[in-house]
């Protein structure tokens, strides 16, 4: 007992310095430094990419923590199905082991079990590439896009289980076991929590509709599709915001099975809130213009209901003021408060208007055949100007209506605070076209054209167009060579010679000769042209009385003037065409023919939602004989077929006609002294990529004799649809017209074709 309390203080020494010892030991261990690095396991991935991943480096103080982040790092990378590290200590450090096991290599892709969804349309939503590592993210997210696929298409019960299947030590495959379900019909909407705006007037907003037997299998509508389902609720939302209510709050769809699983039911809810005016608007940052000339052009108004769809435009308003001022990178930012107790709105624009930039350069690119003046003289903004965004616009639609372009695109390339270059990329379609088309009618027989057109001849930009039509009543030939740009003005020459045969029933009209015409632009909307053109006219066979038998020469010159501002010419969908020419023939132009013939056309459109757009055209024209002659026979206007009044047969659209025993009589076509026509056409994008466009109108018009009176009441009248195709061999129709109020002997529908030419 006393030796064992002599030594205590020995022993609690003793231990001391063994727990001193061992904590310097450790001590040293954690703070040794990292000597080496190693991977080993890697076949397919380089050392050196794994290496990349990794954040410890050599020389390194030794971190647990770091080693476990690098491990997460490894798999963050979805390369490897195992990652272990090994540590080896010696004197002079430590050195760092990852042993990595590679994913495998995926083989094929198989889907089992898709009956109404085709493999193809699968195999285009997934993103596996064959040949590379498959990762375990890669497969969940995969699912996941084939159930979004099938839940754009209705089928909202689809299930898909992923199997993956060893084929080697180094290979699989993915195996998709697809449960496709049925698509799940909409038996009823419901739009709960409306008094304010009725229920029926939503409906019409949302895409979401209920199944209807007669046209829903032709439409696809009545099938519930959860993505469109959630997008009408932005759109109830902003059919409020439109119109006030900017408390409103919409929620749902809430999905309700019912009838045995066979149908659904959805109900959105929404809380309306009350309706805002606007008492007052107010600017800061705007420097450039007074408040009041923003709020002159502005559709906003004080006193008037809130809508944001305004708003949105009264931004884009002020951006496009700002930057035809050379800010071209402005932005506007509304402070929207409202006043509960008031029911009022107080708008707030900040502006930003950032600094004036200018265009340093302007580079061109993707133009192998086209020169690089023929689109530079189309672009609105010089080099070393500042930066219009109207100009910029503008500059695009110019490009854009070459037509010598399947993609056009100007782009700012920052090069500085105040200044940019413009970068104009292109891509070239072909412009050389072969196109040809025809047609039959009980009057007329086969009809055919050709046409052989370069219109971009040698990358200059010049127009070359060989034109032949030909058929039982109607042979020309045509040739036309047009240089838009002459000593690289915006003066257009163009030269054109014909040969043309009009075959009637007892008589020919033969006509040949030649135009030479000047044009010149003047602005940015508005051109003029005058064009001198000289033809000899021959008349064969028995002609009536009014037309006079034998050869006689026309010289006229024509003055016209247009006002263009539609935004494509070759599919517009807003802006307006007029023209109006004049066309005098007289001796002293070395012509026996003396006459004066007006025409006045105009065409308008108007953009409608979901890119669709209304066209109306109209066309007056009236032509009359001087000093004792007739208006000329291949002077007369033909009004009837797929140019004019669609659902007759041409120039078969007159008010006066000729009957025999209660039938109309076909005889020789005299043409008309003047002509009315009204064209009106809905027109909708079917496939918007490939420029393919329906078309639904009512056409009225008639010709009308010298002595006649143009009466609205005794226009003919047709309704009907069609197709146009914007091809690249130019635009393409079929189109039926429907004889609203057909005589005896004329047919109630007709099919038309025929390729090159809109109204």
């Amino acid at each position: 007992m006393i030796y064992c309390y002599k030594t205590l203080p020995l022993i609690s020494l003793l231990c001391t310095l063994i727990f001193f010892s061992f904590n310097i030991t450790c001590e040293a261990q954690n703070e040794s430094h990292i000597k080496q690095i190693e991977v080993t396991g890697n076949r397919r991935i380089e050392t050196s990419t794994i290496l990349s991943k990794i954040k410890l480096n050599t020389g390194e103080t030794y971190s647990a923590e770091g080693v476990r982040e690098d491990i997460r790092g490894l798999y963050e990378t979805d390369y490897f199905d195992d990652i272990r590290v090994v540590t080896e200590t010696s004197e002079d450090g430590i050195k760092l082991t990852f042993h990595v096991k590679e994913r495998p290599i995926l083989q094929d892709v198989v889907y089992d079990g898709n009956d109404k969804v085709t493999t193809d349309r699968l195999k285009e939503k997934v993103t596996f590439i064959k040949g590379v590592p498959l990762g375990r993210k890669q497969v969940k997210e995969n699912v996941e896009r084939l159930r979004e696929l099938y839940r754009e298409d209705g089928y909202y019960e689809a299930s898909i289980i992923p199997v993956i299947n060893n084929l080697s030590e180094d290979s699989v495959s993915v195996t998709f076991y697809i449960k496709e379900g049925r698509k799940i019909k909409i038996k009823e909407v419901r739009i709960a929590g409306t008094t304010k705006i009725s229920e029926k007037n939503l409906i019409k907003v949302i895409n979401t509709k209920r199944y209807k037997f007669l046209t829903s299998w032709l439409t696809d509508s009545g099938i519930f599709k959860e993505v469109e389902a959630q997008n009408d609720v932005d759109r109830i939302r902003d059919y409020y915001l439109d119109r006030g209510y900017v408390q409103v709050q919409v929620s749902g769809p809430e999905t309700e099975i019912i009838e045995d699983g066979k149908w659904m039911r959805l109900t959105f809810t929404v809380t309306e809130g009350e309706q805002f005016r606007i008492r007052d608007i107010d600017f800061k940052g705007n420097d450039i213009f007074t408040n009041d000339k923003i709020e002159n052009r502005m559709k906003l108004r004080k006193g008037m209901i809130f809508s944001r769809k305004t708003l949105r435009e009264d931004i884009g308003l002020m951006t496009d003021m700002y930057g035809e001022k050379g800010y071209a990178f402005a932005n506007v930012f509304p402070d929207i408060r409202p006043d509960d107790a008031s029911r009022e709105i107080d708008i707030t624009f900040n502006i930003e208007k950032g600094e004036k930039i200018k265009v340093r350069e302007i580079n061109i690119s993707g133009n192998e055949k086209t020169r690089d003046k023929v689109i530079r003289r189309e672009i609105r903004i010089g080099e070393q100007n500042y930066l219009n965004t109207s100009a910029l616009k503008r500059s695009f639609q110019r490009i854009n209506n070459l037509n010598y372009f399947e993609n056009v695109e100007i782009v700012p390339d920052t090069v500085s605070k105040d200044m940019v270059d413009l970068n104009v990329r292109v891509k070239e379609k072909p412009t050389g076209a072969f196109s040809m088309g025809g047609g039959f009618s009980s009057v007329y027989g086969l009809v055919g054209m050709l046409d052989v057109t370069e219109g971009n001849l040698f990358g200059r930009g010049e127009l070359l167009k060989v034109k032949g039509e030909f058929g039982e009543l109607r042979t020309s030939y045509d040739v036309t060579f047009k240089e838009p740009w002459f000593m690289d003005k915006p003066t257009s020459v163009t030269v054109n010679m014909f040969d043309t045969v009009r075959t009637f029933d007892t008589y020919d009209i033969n006509s040949r000769g030649g135009n030479i015409g000047v044009g010149r632009s003047f602005g940015e909307f508005w051109s003029g042209g005058f064009t001198y053109g000289i033809q000899n006219i021959t008349v064969k066979g028995t002609p009536p009385s009014t037309i006079e038998k034998g050869t006689t020469t026309t010289g006229s010159v024509i003055t016209s003037v247009t006002r263009d501002t539609r935004d494509n010419y070759w599919d517009p969908r807003s802006g307006n065409k007029n023209n109006l020419s004049v066309e005098y023939a007289d001796k002293f132009l070395a012509g026996d023919n003396i006459f004066i013939k007006y025409i006045a056309d105009t065409t308008w459109y108007y953009p409608l939602i979901l890119d669709t757009a209304i066209m109306f055209h109209g066309r007056y024209g009236v032509g009359k004989g001087l000093r004792g002659d007739e208006l000329p026979a291949n002077e007369k206007f033909y009004v009837g077929g797929i140019y004019s009044v669609r659902g007759f047969d041409y120039g078969r659209a007159t008010t006066k006609s000729t009957v025999s025993g209660g039938n109309i009589v076909f005889g020789d076509l005299l043409g008309a002294d003047k002509e009315l026509i009204f064209n009106l056409e809905y027109i909708v994008p079917l496939v918007k990529d490939a420029r393919i466009n329906g078309v639904l109108f009512y056409d009225a018009g008639s010709g009308f004799g010298k002595d006649d009176s143009i009466s609205l009441s005794d226009l003919r009248t047709s309704v009907g649809a069609g197709f146009r195709w914007f091809s690249p061999i130019g635009p393409l129709r079929l189109e039926w017209g429907y004889n609203l109020d057909p005589q005896p002997g004329e047919r109630q529908g007709i099919w038309e074709f025929s390729i090159g030419t809109l109204f």
